[in-house]
């Protein structure tokens, strides 16, 4: 019997268990960098959308020379009075009333559906729940805080902050330092 060939048939038990304790080890310290990952990439996401449908309103203001609103929705045609369901999705729309309620006359010009539920939006101010743009490209009534906060990874909370000016601006931190929370 030739030595070679018995050693080219397969694996022993010890090989192979080393290779799937290998194996495990590796998932297991890779695992909870790549939920970070996936926490970062999502709230990344969420935030670069919300500035987008923002620049959106504000651009859509001064081009229509109208006033337009972004608010909270359930639905995708009415605002929602509530300023934690920013989280089921927002819609921005020709507001050419000013009553900052899109009535049924009014243009849809966009709606986004939030698809990430681990992701909780509320606005600063109960009063504030929406944000209107007039043909001047300003934010109507005073500035606003608009917090994206993960339910399971908090050190990726992010804010928007929308001054009377019109501007937005994501930040990692409040602007006195705080910690961006959802509470």
């Amino acid at each position: 019997m030739d030595i070679t060939s018995r050693w080219l048939k397969g694996l022993t038990q010890v090989e192979l268990l080393t290779t799937v304790a290998i194996v495990g080890i590796s998932t297991a310290l890779a695992l909870p960098s790549l939920q970070g990952m996936q926490a970062k990439n999502a709230m990344s996401s969420n935030v670069n959308l919300f500035l987008a449908q923002l620049h959106l309103a504000r651009s859509s203001a001064v081009t229509r020379g109208k006033r337009v609103t972004l608010c909270p929705t359930t639905n995708g045609t009415e605002c929602n009075n509530d300023p934690k369901k920013w989280r089921d999705g927002y819609l921005v729309f020709e507001d050419t009333n000013s009553n900052r309620q899109r009535d049924s006359d009014e243009q849809i010009i966009s709606y986004q559906k939030n698809t990430t539920k681990e992701i909780r939006i509320v606005s600063s101010s109960r009063h504030r729940n929406r944000i209107s743009y007039i043909p001047l490209g300003r934010s109507w009534f005073s500035n606003t805080t608009v917090r994206f906060c993960h339910d399971k990874q908090p050190a990726y909370n992010r804010a928007i902050v929308i001054s009377n000016t019109g501007k937005a601006q994501a930040l990692k931190t409040l602007r006195n330092g705080d910690a961006v929370t959802c509470d």
